[in-house]
């Protein structure tokens, strides 16, 4: 992959086993070096907005898993949608789920944030595709 050197790829997943198979997968692939793992939704909103002061934000692709406590992926790109273009420009998100339910599948094409919804597992080909799919036009 031609991959962009500073891409960085976020994960938020409550779910530890998930978080450490898609590290590996994306490491693997050799996506991105710089990966961070959320398993808590919040604590990934707090790290974005510590980068609105950042004066140049890396290309970020955020693996946002839908079904989680305290606060799920929708409530998650609620949040998101209001913090400021400069980040949100930056950042490109792709949903995951183990149970692709026709809701979630409709609410996720409905929302002009979500780039794509994959099912868990992330299958490396697959993922590394949409990725590539993202920047092959910029």
């Amino acid at each position: 992959m031609n991959s962009i050197p500073d891409l960085r790829v976020i994960l938020i997943d409550d779910n530890d086993i998930d978080l450490l198979l898609h590290e590996r997968l994306i490491s693997i692939q050799q996506i991105s070096r710089t990966i961070l793992s959320f398993s808590n939704a919040n604590k990934a909103l707090e790290f974005l907005s510590s980068n609105i002061t950042l004066p140049h934000i890396p290309p970020t692709v955020i693996l946002l898993d839908i079904q989680m406590p305290e606060m799920d992926g929708f409530e998650f790109l609620r949040s998101f949608d209001s913090y400021p273009q400069k980040i949100k420009n930056q950042c490109y998100i792709i949903m995951v789920s183990s149970s692709l339910d026709f809701g979630d599948i409709s609410r996720t094409n409905a929302n002009p944030m979500v780039i794509r919804l994959l099912k868990k597992p992330l299958q490396p080909k697959e993922l590394k595709d949409v990725i590539e799919g993202i920047f092959r036009d910029q």
